[in-house]
């Protein structure tokens, strides 16, 4: 006989929440999942916000993702553990670059499945990753390549520290080495801003960010031959519009600045 699972059962959100997580992974739909279970999807979604949900059906949702109830319950009781990152975990993860590659998109929520597949790494080479960050206890590593990040998403990185310095020296310094001031894709706006005005500019940026996120998670499954990767840099700092009046520069100027 089938043992209904409360709805107010201190567990039940959690295992469920643990659950659509791993769905998302596999990159399963509702309508991936009431296919292979033969329902509806309508019925799917009853079920994983915790309506007539049973301890079987449960088990059957879990093999759809290769997961065992046990793989589930572990992944439920496993919190996001930090919000920071110290300098020497830094200094660890800089050690190999991709290895901090491979940590930083795990923790923005792409598969590994889909950082092997995106760096063309081998089997041995994403297991070797994984396994150094679990041992690392940046994730923990279940069977099959399953995984749950330890590390909040909005981490915070030392200021001036390993991770910042290689993000800049491997991305950020492209963006102005190889700037095109004829590409479509910049823009640049100044104004007079008061703090007050300035922390509502800071705001409306990290608001960008999220919807970039929010944009960016729809197609961070897809193949490097349907979407391919894109970074926005932002920067709030004073300028000096009194250097106008020196425009255009003079040649000698030119030939000191060459």
């Amino acid at each position: 006989m089938s043992r209904s699972l409360k709805q107010d059962h201190s567990e039940i959100p959690a295992l469920l929440r643990a659950l659509k997580s791993l769905l998302k992974a596999k990159g399963l739909l509702y309508h991936d999942v009431a296919e292979r279970l033969g329902v509806s999807e309508t019925t799917i979604k009853r079920y994983l916000t915790g309506h007539s949900l049973t301890v079987e059906i449960l088990e059957d949702i879990c093999h759809v993702v290769d997961a065992r109830l046990s793989d589930l319950l572990a992944i439920s009781q496993e919190a996001i553990e930090q919000g920071a990152l110290s300098l020497e975990m830094e200094q660890i993860l800089v050690s190999d670059g991709l290895l901090a590659g491979v940590f930083y998109l795990l923790v923005r929520g792409l598969s590994p499945a889909t950082v092997q597949r995106d760096f063309n790494l081998s089997d041995a080479e994403i297991n070797g990753y994984l396994t150094t960050l679990d041992r690392l206890g940046l994730i923990r590593l279940f069977p099959y390549n399953r995984i749950r990040v330890l590390v909040g998403r909005n981490f915070k990185v030392q200021n001036g520290g390993p991770l910042a310095r290689l993000a800049y020296e491997s991305m950020i310094k492209d963006f102005f080495t190889t700037f095109d001031v004829e590409a479509r894709d910049w823009l640049f706006v100044f104004g007079k801003l008061s703090p007050s005005s300035l922390e509502r500019v800071r705001e409306l940026v990290r608001n960008f960010m999220d919807a970039f996120d929010d944009i960016a998670e729809g197609d961070r499954d897809l193949p490097l031959d349907l979407a391919k990767w894109y970074g926005a840099l932002f920067m709030l700092r004073p300028v000096d519009l009194a250097g106008l009046r020196d425009w255009p520069p003079r040649s000698s100027d030119r030939a000191v600045d060459g």
